[in-house]
């Protein structure tokens, strides 16, 4: 099968690309507005965009809960503060992961819905999880529209990785962090590691 632009309009091309761009890595991001109510969403359009410095980029699209004209919760809060905390996802969390990103009121802070815990980080005002085994503390860089989704850049500023997850010479332990990651409308474990053989 052979789609072009043409046909778009006529069959499910982002759905089709869902399926086929796997597994992504998730953005667990937690941040907070003027208000003072801690937020909590998982994105799966996320990526490292640059090493030097460290940059992430994260795709927000439009929240059925605020409409068209509209910022979901957790963009509206990154513009009011300038930054947020990227909390990664491990296996023994992707129930509490998930049940955040359900709509919830404005005046109702995921947190509490997921029943985890806000840990207050230390460079930026955006609390972080403080059952996940690794946080990123970001300072916002850049918001740029493009299409239907707003991307988020962030700095990261402080690194937050638990004991256990941490091994010698700056590597993280897979088999203890245990991540997971988004394929289409599920979710994966990303546990068999293996090498290419050369050919």
């Amino acid at each position: 099968m052979i789609i072009e632009k043409t046909d778009f309009p006529h069959r499910e091309v982002s759905k089709l690309v869902k399926g086929t761009v796997v597994p992504r890595p998730i953005a667990w991001v937690s941040s907070i507005g003027k208000s003072g109510i801690p937020n909590l969403a998982p994105y799966s359009y996320f990526q490292v965009i640059s090493h030097d410095p460290v940059m992430f980029i994260i795709s927000i699209g439009q929240g059925a809960k605020v409409g068209k004209d509209g910022d979901k919760d957790t963009l509206a809060n990154i513009k009011e503060t300038e930054d947020f905390v990227i909390n990664m996802v491990s296996a023994s969390l992707a129930d509490r992961m998930h049940k955040s990103s359900l709509i919830f009121p404005k005046d109702v802070s995921e947190f509490d819905k997921s029943g985890l815990t806000p840990a207050k980080s230390r460079l930026v005002k955006a609390p972080r999880v403080e059952e996940a085994v690794i946080n990123m503390e970001c300072e916002l860089k850049q918001i740029m529209e493009l299409g239907d989704f707003n991307q988020v850049i962030g700095e990261l500023v402080c690194y937050h990785i638990k004991d256990e997850v941490y091994m010698e010479n700056d590597k993280v332990n897979y088999e203890k962090y245990d991540p997971v990651g988004r394929m289409a409308a599920n979710y994966t474990h990303v546990r068999d590691l293996f090498f290419p053989k050369d050919i």
